[in-house]
């Protein structure tokens, strides 16, 4: 290690365990601080001593690191020091006359005008993004919290939290602002015909299912498969919850098994969440819980996550990671013609990254099904 660079590090060891709380401190308490970390006094003047660190303050004060105190006394050696000092407070980067401009053009910029230490460069690129969606907010359909979040802050959750409703705040907008609506969450489902139920899409999120609903209510026709109904399985919950299906399809009143085994034979149920391990270990949960059910995943749909996202986003928490639930998903994907997907997924789930659902919005299906129409596909 050069001397140099072992010298400030042992500075910054010094003002991260001595000056927590302060910011002036004595020459001869960081000198004897020195001559303890190095190994006494021997040690110390074998590394330099008195001179190396005379170099040290003199390019830390060039640098703005630290600076005399006017009123202090020079010590009595040669070259001398000033016997106190203190820590320059380090100054804040501010955004640039011309950012500020154009971020006024649609956002209230008021709070973080008055604090100038918080006009960070990571703030400033969030500022930039909810500009960029405001510039065309006419133009876009509505979308759940978590959808908008996603889009604008990668991150589908950063709106929910503490963080997220403090900047709408200073900046004095409102979900409604974003066009972006929080769901309440209830057990739910949508049918067109509660009595003619045959095709069934299973949504893990919240967010996803309502925008798989409208889709439907609108009349698009997702991934061609013609269903009918969108049941909203709430994550994990769907795995304890999913035999209100045979009360919905009126099974549980029939007495002759057989007519019961032909009406659930007669359904075709498809399972989408999110690209992660999480989401894949619900539908194999699901799955093999409910073996009277044909159960499949909706593979169009995760490639339809990977087609739209630019990039894989990382985990926001430790996931649990079943190589048999990878095992049996590639392999889905694989006999379903979806060998690229399947190497997609292999290589997200070893980086621990993923694709969240809301990134498949009512927006994002319409645009689908019209392409899809236009292409002459249905």
């Amino acid at each position: 290690m050069k001397e140099e660079e072992k010298w400030n590090k042992l500075f910054k060891k010094f003002r991260k365990e001595e000056l927590a709380h302060r910011k002036r401190f004595e020459l001869a308490e960081l000198e004897d601080y020195f001559k303890t970390k190095l190994g006494g006094v021997s040690a110390y003047q074998a590394a330099g001593g008195y001179q190396k660190l005379y170099q040290l303050l003199q390019k830390l004060e060039a640098n703005h690191k630290i600076s005399t105190i006017k009123s202090s006394d020079f010590n009595q050696r040669q070259p001398q020091l000033k016997k106190r000092w203190r820590l320059v407070k380090k100054e804040h980067q501010h955004w640039s006359d011309k950012d500020i401009l154009r971020l006024s053009r649609h956002l209230n910029l008021n709070y973080y005008l008055k604090r100038p230490e918080q006009q960070t460069e990571e703030l400033k690129q969030k500022l930039f993004s909810l500009c960029n969606f405001l510039n065309s907010k006419a133009e876009r359909e509505w979308a759940s919290r978590e959808e908008r979040s996603l889009e604008l802050f990668a991150d589908e959750k950063f709106l929910s939290r503490a963080e997220g409703k403090k900047l709408l705040n200073n900046l004095k907008l409102s979900l409604a602002d974003l066009k972006a609506q929080q769901y309440n969450h209830l057990f739910v489902y949508w049918t067109q015909d509660p009595t003619q139920i045959k095709n069934i899409l299973i949504m893990e999120n919240h967010s996803a299912f309502i925008g798989a609903k409208k889709a439907l209510a609108a009349g698009f026709n997702i991934f061609a498969k013609n269903f009918d109904t969108v049941i909203y399985g709430q994550g994990k919950k769907i795995v304890s919850s999913f035999s209100f299906l045979e009360e919905l399809l009126g099974v549980n009143l029939l007495a002759n098994e057989r007519k019961k085994r032909n009406k659930i034979e007669e359904l075709n149920i498809y399972y989408a969440g999110d690209l992660d391990p999480e989401g894949f270990a619900i539908y194999k949960t699901l799955k093999e819980k409910y073996l009277q059910y044909e159960i499949e995943l909706l593979e169009e749909y995760y490639q339809l996550l990977v087609e739209e996202s630019n990039k894989f986003y990382p985990s926001q928490k430790r996931q649990n990671k079943n190589k048999n639930v990878l095992a049996v998903v590639a392999a889905e994907f694989q006999a379903q013609d979806f060998a690229e997907l399947a190497a997609s997924l292999e290589k997200a789930w070893e980086k621990d990254l993923r694709l969240p659902q809301e990134l498949i919005t009512f927006e994002v299906l319409k645009k689908y099904f019209f392409e899809e129409a236009k292409s002459g596909s249905r």
